[in-house]
């Protein structure tokens, strides 16, 4: 009987020594990551080769607004911004905008007659404040050149001056006037800072702004109500910068 305890407690001592062998070899084989490269091929992003932080920034952005109603809109868009840190920064900005009329307008103009039309908001300027974070900061291989950016959001406030009226101005001025509108917005906006070296920036940004407006002018005097709705745009560029 004490032979075959023996026995039976010497095999239970060896079991438990193999499984402590294995997990400390999985252990070590799951940190150096020795068994899914071999050859020493892959590389991990540990640090960064191009900062945002320790000098202001300047860039010089051109797009379209998207999703307007009956207008085409181009738009030119210079900034300046610092980052306190890598994460987290202040920007401002003012936008200056061309509109005519679009493929959506002259259906409906069509459609309706001649001396009809609906109310048309034109956004001619913006300025606003925007805080920045950018939680992630990684690298891709661009025709075989390693190329880092950013992806960060935008959060803020500003203005807006907007025309309001019918038809065209040039119309409108034998009419009913149109009126003009100085608007509280508030911007929301994601994007990429693509860094081509320590000073040179190409840059991808999407803005949202948000505002709230007499739905047709409100100029009582022209017949039009006061009841007010929220509006939305949103607007795409693609522009330089330099870090100062």
């Amino acid at each position: 009987m004490n032979k075959k305890l023996n026995l039976i407690l010497l095999s239970l001592l060896m079991v438990i020594g193999l499984c402590v062998d294995m997990n400390a070899a999985m252990a070590d084989d799951d940190y150096n990551f020795s068994w899914l490269d071999p050859e020493k091929k892959i590389y991990v992003l540990q640090n960064r080769k191009f900062k945002k932080s320790g000098g202001a920034q300047i860039f010089v952005l051109g797009g379209m607004g998207l999703g307007e109603t009956y207008r085409k809109a181009f738009q030119y868009q210079p900034r300046i911004g610092y980052w306190f840190n890598e994460d987290f920064g202040l920007e401002a900005f003012y936008t200056g905008r061309s509109n005519s009329e679009n493929g959506a307008y002259g259906s409906l103009s069509r459609a309706l007659g001649a001396g009809t039309s609906p109310y048309i908001r034109e956004i001619n300027n913006q300025f606003g404040v925007l805080f920045n974070w950018a939680p992630w900061y990684a690298k891709i291989n661009v025709f075989n050149s390693i190329l880092y950016f950013d992806w960060y959001f935008s959060m803020g406030a500003g203005s807006m001056g907007t025309q309001v009226g019918e038809k065209t101005k040039e119309t409108a001025a034998l009419s009913k006037p149109w009126v003009t509108e100085n608007l509280f917005a508030v911007y929301l906006g994601t994007g990429h800072i693509f860094h081509l070296s320590e000073r040179f920036m190409v840059r991808l940004d999407f803005l949202a702004h948000f505002y709230s407006a007499a739905i047709d002018g409100g100029n009582t005097a022209t017949g039009a109500s006061n009841d007010k709705a929220i509006f939305s745009n949103t607007s795409l560029n693609l522009g330089i910068g330099l870090k100062l």
